[in-house]
């Protein structure tokens, strides 16, 4: 018998959280199989078998938490051993390939076709993949989302992904036409209607994560947030003359680059706002480099990839940077490296509306910048009332290093440098 423990998956890393298991108890493993994914506070890691063998019990279900060094699988090397009569904890059902929210309704009762009456399946849906009765549909939290949006249960929706995981098409398809056409019968041989009742999320995975990582950033760090607004149309003027480079380049060009030299140029000035915080000592840590990460959604949840050593890169290079590090995030290829090491992040969500926010900080940095929707309104200009593409900027900081008047400053310098963007031809090298 061999006894697998969870190794050290990162520098720093002492626990995982356990997403899904790859294997069952008695499972005939090989080395190097992938076993489980557990997540930590950087990413999600798959964990291969170091043995061939036998599974013969499995530790911890998915949403337990496991400390490095701590009993994880039972192997049988000679691959022939009886199970143990109680395993620690049966396998889990493999969930999933990212983590989700576990949604299970309280109760809904599904309105089955009686052996008298066959039910008429509509093409689209009687070719996806069948689902036991009371087995939970595998679904992205996006989709789920969707389903609750449509007023669906999803557990009653026959998946055609992988796994009979539930996509938006299969969404769609049950919506237009239903799973069961029922002929008319009697009244007493008609199941009643399905009652959604409430539903109880149990909180795991990466929405766990995330909301350990929010509360400890509010209760630790006592936030302010500082709003202006710039005016984009040199800024516009400056990425349009680039696009044609850009995409000759098979680059997507868009404002986030220059928004990130802007930065660059500016921490030379205000050096305290590209920092972490280092609570043990009570230390601000200035950074020499200036990693900035970059909030992005993906269907998995929201993920903090960082693009290293910003000030030695040209707007082109951060453009084609951006978009691997989200791809292989939204993807879920992550590597625990690609969301190490930030010092600033920023938040945008300019592409979906909204003027301004109050982002809350990635500790232990101590600043994030929220970029905010460009969008034409009235202004004053000369005397004059003019249309402009205006931008809110609307950064939030950790007041107990960065005062109100340095944070007042930094926005200023940082309006000035995007409202003369041609002055960050000196940080395009």
């Amino acid at each position: 018998m061999y006894v697998f423990e969870l190794p050290e998956i990162g520098e720093g890393v002492v626990e995982g959280e356990m997403v899904r298991w790859l294997v069952n108890v008695g499972d005939n493993v090989a080395t190097d199989q992938p076993i489980c994914e557990i997540m930590t506070d950087k990413a999600t890691v798959e964990i291969s078998s170091p043995k061939s063998g036998k599974v013969l019990s499995l530790s911890g279900k998915p949403g337990d938490v496991i400390k490095v060094h701590s009993p994880l699988m039972q192997l049988d090397l000679g691959g022939g051993g009886s199970l143990p009569v109680a395993a620690p904890v049966k396998a889990a059902t493999p969930a999933p390939s990212a983590p989700v929210l576990v949604v299970a309704p309280v109760s809904v009762a599904a309105a089955a076709p009686t052996a008298s009456a066959p039910s008429a399946l509509h093409p689209a849906v009687a070719a996806k993949m069948p689902r036991p009765p009371g087995e939970k549909a595998l679904a992205s939290p996006a989709v789920r989302h969707d389903a609750k949006a449509r007023g669906l249960d999803i557990d009653a929706v026959p998946g055609s992904g992988k796994d009979g995981r539930v996509t938006r098409a299969d969404l769609e398809a049950f919506n237009a036409a239903p799973v069961a056409v029922e002929p008319k019968a009697p009244p007493a041989l008609v199941a009643p209607s399905p009652v959604q009742g409430d539903e109880r999320v149990k909180i795991i995975g990466l929405r766990r994560k995330i909301s350990e990582k929010m509360v400890q950033a509010w209760r630790t760090a006592p936030h302010f947030t500082y709003v202006d607004e710039v005016d984009a149309s040199k800024l516009m003027e400056m990425r349009k003359s680039l696009l044609p480079l850009a995409e000759s380049r098979g680059v997507r060009l868009s404002y986030l680059p220059f928004v990130m030299k802007a930065l660059c140029m500016v921490f030379r000035e205000f050096p305290t706002l590209n920092a972490v915080m280092d609570e043990e000592a009570f230390e601000l840590v200035v950074r020499r480099d200036v990693n900035i990460g970059i909030a992005t959604d993906t269907p998995a949840g929201l993920f903090v990839p960082v693009i290293k050593r910003v000030q030695e890169k040209n707007v082109i290079e951060i453009a084609r940077e951006i978009a691997e590090i989200t791809e292989r995030t939204r993807n879920g290829k992550g590597k625990i490296d690609d969301f190490s090491g930030g010092s600033f992040t920023i938040t945008s969500v300019g592409n979906i509306g909204g003027r301004f926010a109050t982002p809350i900080l990635n500790h232990p940095e101590v600043a994030i910048l929220g970029v905010n929707q460009i969008h034409d309104r009235p202004v004053a200009l000369n005397g004059q009332v003019v249309v402009r593409p205006m931008m809110y900027l609307s950064p939030s900081f950790d007041h107990r290093v960065i005062d109100g008047a340095v944070a007042a400053r930094f926005v200023s310098a940082l309006k000035a440098a995007l409202e003369n963007p041609w002055s960050l031809v000196l940080e395009l090298r």
